[in-house]
C-alpha cells in the first residue's frame, strides 16, 4: 500500500487533448486498405478477414447506433471510434507515466520514506509534466496518429486495452494488501482476454504482466480464490468470438471465411482453443490459417537489417515531417539519432 493519489482530473484533460487533436486532423471517408472493409462490416454487423475481430464489429455497430442522432456519415462515425479509444489509451498512458515517474522522483524538501531507496531530486511537478510530455510524444507518432484519425485497423481499441491492463497492474501492486485489491489484477486477465477476440495484439502485455506479477506479489498466484474468479473472467472474456459463428449462419453480405459451426460444442472448442481444435471453418478464422507465416525460428531477414529497422522506425515516426524523403537526409538525423537514444535509454 502506498500513499499514492492518482491524478485522475489532469489525465482526463490529457486524454481530451489528444481527443481534440485526433478530431481536428479527422479522416472525412474512408482510406485505403482495411479501412472500408472494417467501416462496412460495422455497419452491417459482418464478418471482415481472419480472425474476425469479433469485438470490434460489436463495438463498431454499437458506436455507429449511437452516434446516428448526429447524422454524421457511417465512415466518420467509425473514424471517430478510432480517434476516441486511442484518446482513451493516452488518459490511461498517462497515469502509467505518472505513476512510474512519482516512484522514482523525491519532491525537493521531501523526507526519504523509511527504508524507501533514495529518489531523484525534482520539483512536485515533474511526474505530471513527464507523464504529459510522454502522452504527446506517444499521440503524435505517426502509425498512432495515422490510425487515430482514420480507423484503416483494429488496433486502437486493443492500444486502449493495453493501456487500461498497464494501469491495473500498478493499481493492484499499490492496493495488493487492501481488501478487494485483487480486483484490479482480475480485471487486466479479463481485458487481456475480451482483447484478444478485437486482436491479439491486445495479449502483448501477458508476459510482462506476468514477470511483474513474480517480482511484485508471486503469493498471488498460488491462491485458489484468484484462480477461480480469474479463469471463469478469461472464459466470458474469450466467448465473446461465439459472436463469429452466431452471426456467420445468418449469412451478412460480408461473411469472409464464413466461421459456421454445425454445433455449441465444436465451436466451444475452437473459441477456447484460439482454433486449435474444433469447428474447422471458425478454427480456420480464428487461427488466421490463411496466412501461413512460417516459424519465428525461421529468419526472413539479415539481423542487422532487423536493427536497422529499428532506427527507421524511430525516423518515421518522429522526424520524417521534417523532410518527406524516403532516406532521411542531413536535417531529420539529429532528431531520429534522439528519439533513437531515447528509446534505447528507455530499454
Amino acid at each position: 500500500m502506498t500513499d499514492y493519489k492518482p491524478p485522475f482530473r489532469a489525465a482526463l484533460v490529457a486524454g481530451l487533448g489528444v481527443l481534440v487533436l485526433y478530431i481536428l486532423t479527422l479522416s472525412p471517408s474512408t482510406a485505403m486498405w482495411d479501412t472500408s472493409e472494417y467501416i462496412a462490416t460495422a455497419h452491417i454487423l459482418g464478418i471482415p478477414h481472419p480472425p474476425g475481430n469479433a469485438l470490434f464489429v460489436a463495438l463498431g455497430r454499437a458506436w455507429i447506433v449511437l452516434l446516428s442522432p448526429t447524422g454524421l456519415p457511417v465512415a466518420v462515425r467509425v473514424n471517430l471510434l478510432a480517434a476516441v479509444t486511442s484518446a482513451i489509451a493516452a488518459g490511461f498512458y498517462f497515469l502509467v507515466a505518472h505513476r512510474i515517474l512519482w516512484a522514482f522522483v523525491k519532491p525537493i524538501g521531501a523526507k526519504a520514506p523509511a527504508g524507501g531507496r533514495q529518489r531523484f531530486l525534482a520539483g512536485p511537478w515533474t511526474p505530471m509534466v513527464g507523464a504529459g510530455v510522454s502522452v504527446l510524444l506517444s499521440a503524435t507518432a505517426f502509425t498512432v496518429w495515422n490510425q487515430s484519425t482514420v480507423n484503416e485497423k483494429v488496433y486502437t481499441v486493443s492500444v486502449a486495452i493495453i493501456a487500461a491492463v498497464l494501469w491495473l497492474a500498478l493499481r493492484w501492486m499499490d492496493k495488493r494488501d487492501e481488501e478487494g485489491g485483487i480486483r484490479y489484477l482480475l480485471g487486466a486477465f479479463y481485458l487481456i482476454a475480451l482483447g484478444s477476440t478485437n486482436h491479439l495484439m491486445s495479449v502483448l502485455p501477458l508476459p510482462a504482466l506476468g514477470l511483474f506479477l513474480l517480482l511484485v506479489g508471486p503469493s498471488v498466484l498460488l491462491k485458489k480464490d484468484f484462480w477461480s474468479r480469474a479463469i471463469p473472467l478469461i472464459l466470458i472474456g474469450l466467448s465473446f468470438n461465439f459472436f463469429l459463428p452466431i452471426r456467420a449462419a445468418q449469412d451478412p453480405a460480408i461473411n469472409e471465411g464464413d466461421p459456421t459451426c454445425e454445433g455449441f460444442g465444436e465451436a466451444a472448442v475452437s473459441v477456447f482453443t484460439n482454433g486449435r481444435a474444433g469447428c474447422e471453418n471458425l478454427s480456420l478464422v480464428l487461427s488466421r490459417f490463411q496466412y501461413q507465416k512460417p516459424p519465428a525460428s525461421d529468419r526472413q531477414a539479415p539481423l542487422g537489417a532487423q536493427f536497422l529497422n529499428y532506427f527507421q522506425y524511430f525516423d518515421w515516426q518522429w522526424a520524417r515531417g521534417l523532410d518527406p524523403s524516403e532516406q532521411p537526409r542531413s536535417g531529420r538525423i539529429p532528431v531520429t539519432l534522439a528519439f533513437f537514444v531515447l528509446g534505447l535509454w528507455g530499454l
